[in-house]
């Protein structure tokens, strides 16, 4: 999908929000034709992934672009999952004539907040979404950009405190690969190497078919030929 259909469909929420656009099926059908599209991208950067893996020896960092890019999409597939349901939570009676913030809403104002490296107010939006929606399809989102926004400051013990709460409150969440990868990358920063050796090693055993483990299994490679 490309970046301006995902633009479009968050316009035509917001919009939604304020009145200026009729809620109808078409609206939510749209909604889940660009998940699909996000679906399909999603895939096909995976296969780009592993074939890169196989061509390239060294490649930590084209891999970690790689991660970031298919966490990326990740996050736009459950915004628009979210999306759907504050759609519906929108048409219902009881929330028809109400001024509450839709969850989304909340999410994506955290979210600029982080992309301008607003990380103090970010970190403050994404707890008070894990806050107020904890079993919201966005919630495990919101818990691993908490550990993010310690992490883009070199806060290392505190990222690595958030990132274990996704695995701690969504086990079964797709960020748990990643959450627990960005926490063995804070224990490598703390000078924890052994730890972190423990870290990357159960990416290898418990998500084998990850992107996360291609980078796994680089860090381990590179640890053994020091």
């Amino acid at each position: 999908m490309k970046r301006y259909g995902f633009l479009f469909v968050y316009f035509v929420f917001v919009a939604l929000t304020v009145g200026c656009v009729p809620l109808n099926s078409n609206v939510i059908t749209d909604l889940r034709s660009e998940m699909s599209q996000l679906q399909i991208q999603y895939r096909e950067l995976w296969q780009d992934h592993a074939d890169l893996y196989a061509k390239v020896d060294s490649a930590c960092v084209t891999l970690d672009a790689l991660n970031a890019s298919i966490q990326d999409l990740q996050s736009k597939n459950s915004i628009l999952k979210q999306m759907i349901h504050d759609f519906k939570i929108v048409s219902s009676e009881k929330l028809k004539n109400s001024r509450s913030v839709m969850p989304s809403s909340l999410y994506q104002n955290a979210y600029s907040d982080y992309s301008m490296g607003k990380f103090d107010l970010a970190y403050s939006g994404f707890q008070s979404f894990v806050d107020k929606y904890p079993h919201a399809e966005l919630a495990p989102q919101s818990q691993f950009y908490m550990g993010e926004c310690f992490y883009s400051t070199s806060m290392w013990e505190k990222a690595f405190e958030e990132y274990r709460k996704v695995e701690q409150h969504y086990s079964k969440s797709n960020l748990v690969p990643s959450a627990r990868l960005k926490s063995a990358l804070c224990c490598e920063m703390l000078g924890k190497n052994d730890e972190a050796a423990d870290v990357f090693s159960s990416i290898l055993k418990d998500f084998p078919q990850s992107p996360e483990s291609l980078t796994a299994k680089e860090k381990i490679k590179i640890r053994n030929n020091k």
